[in-house]
């Protein structure tokens, strides 16, 4: 048998301890960083910038303060597009290499996006002071150009540089954008036109040049621009999804969509044309085909974020609000930044009748994007409901002022400013949009109202009127014009007025339902059926018709008819709970309580969190059989919706005092009876509450005020008896 060398088995022992040696090399913290950063430079250089996060997290684990982790990580952020990401570190690269143009350039970027054209100014001229030739940083120091003035001091500094850059498109079209914004539309075309002549391959020159005649109102040069960008472009789906863009905002959407079928057929992993194909589609309500596009997203790529947006809408749109909520918590436990999913789970919560939630979601929606339009309308709409009127104000003078022509912005202000007692504040709006859009008739409707509250009304009356010579069909000044003669006793004029405006418009199912509410004044309870029975007709939808028809039945005593008539109103449109909420009502009034209980869970099967059936339900489990823990659970949910509702603190307050909770229960009866000290049933309550807390004196006073009363209701012998007892 051969015998291995011994120097052979000390060179293997030297081997194996150098391999352990290099091993326990390998293992180090300095080796491992080192070994993160080479993936992610190559991640980076292979522009799979997500990849490259992850490794330059791993070695700022283990150096958090290592210059190029900080400094590739803020760079891969700005990639990816995850702005406020790359923010953070591009700040602390900036201490670590302060004359590092690149990184300045992109911080000023992020600035400009972000609102601050101050701080982009002053880091553009930091870059110019280092170096006075660089073109990107001229361009970014026009770009945060905001006051005419400064417009007009930009213009020549660019001039000055044309020597150096007179080859260059891009320094041409930043001269075209600042002549723009100048208003010297003729020199702005001809700076576009010489970029053009110094690249006339360029794709980005004609977007440009096509945008350019957008705002000019130049349909024609603007598709044909389009159009040339998307032959020469190297990706050519991108640059026609512009075009689709261009087809859809000048009201042509079936060139759209043909051209979105067009890019889905020949490039069909081009998901942003799926997304703008389910987008029109929500927009037309047509689901289905939503469902077909965005099906073909999640196929492509399950997580994409963007594609479970797009689903939340639909199941919003089908009022599955579950669903919904469950499909933008998914898209922020991904993104917790993303401010479009905040948005749409805001209003999955309206619809789900959670206000506070809803209003938390809108505000992180513009906590992250202050400038999010829909955001900031949504939150203002949701503030005035709900009567907070200051945070709706200060968001909405915040927003008007960055974006002065938001109509929706300025008419909700005005709203805003009405609630504040403001007439002239919202009359002064009224005149900016009546001037910006003299045939938009709400400037002068608005203008109407404000006048109306000034006591002014002739001035309001040519407001209204010209509101309604510009949209005859427009019901709001009609209606403002009824109000003025109802408050002069002009029941007669109003309601000629009425028909009137009828034979102009004359199958408008509101118009008539306008009609049948001012004959239930006159109390001609005929003319009022046929009319409301009309809008109905026209209408099948206008829900304020069922209800009034609803209420003329209820008046006379016509109790069956009226549940018919609202159960239709149901029927046709089975998820507002409304008419249900009505029905229930009438069935508490016929007596049918098994009824009414059922049509209140129904309600709340809808809308959990509708205040209003919860308290009828509530009185029912508590007064006629059912879940007295569930009647206490409805009662305080009811009152924490409508806090001030004293019909609520009275269901509550009664319920408590069943409980034998008595120093709460008095408390919500005072509440209850301060605002309806009439109410027989209240004071009964009130007194009850009074004698079990040993205040006789007051508790006579409130049980004998509900015995001396004409009216019945339930607990009056009680309250006779406790009254006897307290003599």
């Amino acid at each position: 048998m051969k015998r291995t060398p011994r120097y052979a088995r000390v060179t293997a022992v030297m081997m194996l301890g150098l391999l352990a040696l290099l091993g326990g090399c390998s293992r180090s913290p300095e080796a491992k960083k080192a070994r993160y950063l080479e993936r992610g430079d190559q991640y980076f250089k292979q522009n799979k910038h997500r990849e490259a996060v992850l490794e330059y997290r791993n070695a700022l684990r283990i150096d958090s303060k290592d210059p190029q982790a900080i400094r590739q990580l803020a760079l891969s952020y700005y990639e990816l597009g995850q702005l406020n990401q790359a923010f953070r570190f591009l700040l602390l690269a900036q201490e670590v290499e302060p004359d590092n143009n690149q990184l300045a350039l992109k911080l000023a970027t992020i600035y400009l996006l972000g609102g601050r054209p101050d701080d982009a100014q002053a880091v553009a001229d930091r870059v110019l002071q280092r170096e006075p030739k660089n073109l990107d940083a001229l361009i970014l120091s026009s770009g945060a150009a905001n006051t005419p003035e400064k417009v007009v001091a930009a213009i020549p500094r660019l001039e000055a540089a044309r020597a150096d850059f007179d080859a260059q498109a891009r320094y041409h079209l930043t001269l075209a954008n600042l002549y723009e914004r100048k208003n010297d539309h003729a020199a702005a075309e001809r700076a576009f036109q010489t970029a053009l002549a110094r690249e006339p391959n360029s794709p980005d020159v004609h977007l440009q040049l096509a945008a350019f005649y957008v705002k000019r109102g130049d349909a024609a040069n603007a598709e044909q621009q389009f159009k040339t960008a998307a032959a020469l472009a190297p990706n050519v789906a991108a640059t026609q999804l512009r075009l689709a863009d261009f087809y859809l905002a000048v009201g042509r959407p079936d060139d759209a969509k043909r051209l979105l079928d067009e890019i889905a057929t020949k490039t069909p992993d081009f998901l942003p044309a799926w997304r703008r194909t389910a987008e029109i589609a929500i927009r037309e309500r047509r689901l289905d085909d939503g469902d077909k596009a965005i099906g073909a997203i999640l196929k492509k790529s399950p997580n994409d974020l963007e594609g479970h947006l797009l689903r939340g809408r639909i199941k919003l749109a089908r009022r599955d609000t579950t669903g919904a909520i469950e499909e933008f918590r998914l898209v922020l436990k991904a993104e917790p930044r993303f401010a479009p999913a905040h948005y749409q789970l805001g209003l999955a919560q309206l619809q789900a009748g959670d206000v506070q939630q809803a209003k938390a979601a809108l505000k992180e929606a513009i906590d992250i994007a202050p400038n999010y339009t829909e955001a900031v309308v949504a939150l203002a709409r949701v503030n005035l409901q709900s009567g907070a009127i200051e945070p709706a104000v200060t968001d909405l003078e915040r927003l008007t002022a960055a974006q002065p022509r938001l109509v929706e912005a300025n008419l909700l202000l005005a709203a805003a400013y009405l609630g504040q007692k403001k007439p002239a504040s919202a009359a002064e709006i009224a005149r900016k949009l009546m001037a910006a859009a003299p045939k938009d008739p709400r400037g002068p409707d608005l203008l109407g109202v404000s006048l109306m509250l000034q006591g002014k009304a002739s001035e309001a009356r040519r407001q209204f009127e010209t509101a309604l010579t510009l949209a005859p069909g427009y019901l709001d000044p009609l209606s403002h014009l009824v109000t003025l003669d109802l408050a002069a006793k002009q029941l007669d004029p109003a309601i000629a007025r009425v028909q009137r405006q009828i034979q102009v418009i004359p199958n408008s199912g509101p118009h008539y339902g306008l009609l049948g509410d001012l004959y239930l004044l006159e109390r001609d309870g005929k003319a009022a059926e046929t009319a409301l029975l009309k809008a109905v007709e026209l209408e099948p939808r206008l829900l304020t018709a069922y209800l009034s028809l609803g209420n003329l039945y209820i008046q006379s005593g016509q109790y069956d008819q009226a549940i018919a008539r609202l159960e239709q109103a149901v029927r046709t449109n089975p998820n507002n709970p409304g008419p249900l909420m009505v029905i229930g009502t009438v069935y508490e009034m016929k007596g049918d309580i098994p009824k009414a209980r059922e049509t209140y869970e129904k309600v709340l099967a809808i809308n959990p969190r509708f205040g209003a059936a919860a308290n009828n339900l509530a009185w029912i489990y508590s007064e006629h059989g059912g879940d007295k823990d569930k009647a206490l659970q409805l009662a305080q949910t009811a009152k924490e919706i409508m806090p001030d509702d004293p019909r609520v603190a009275d269901t509550l307050g009664w319920i408590l005092y069943k409980r034998g909770i008595y120093q709460r229960a008095l408390t919500l009866l005072k509440e209850s009876a301060s605002k309806l000290g009439n109410n027989p049933q209240v004071q009964y309550h009130l007194g009850m509450a009074y004698q079990h807390a040993g205040e006789k004196t007051a508790a006579r006073e409130a049980l004998r005020a509900a015995v001396d009363s004409k009216a019945e209701f339930p607990g009056k012998d009680e309250a006779r008896k406790a009254l006897a007892e307290l003599k």
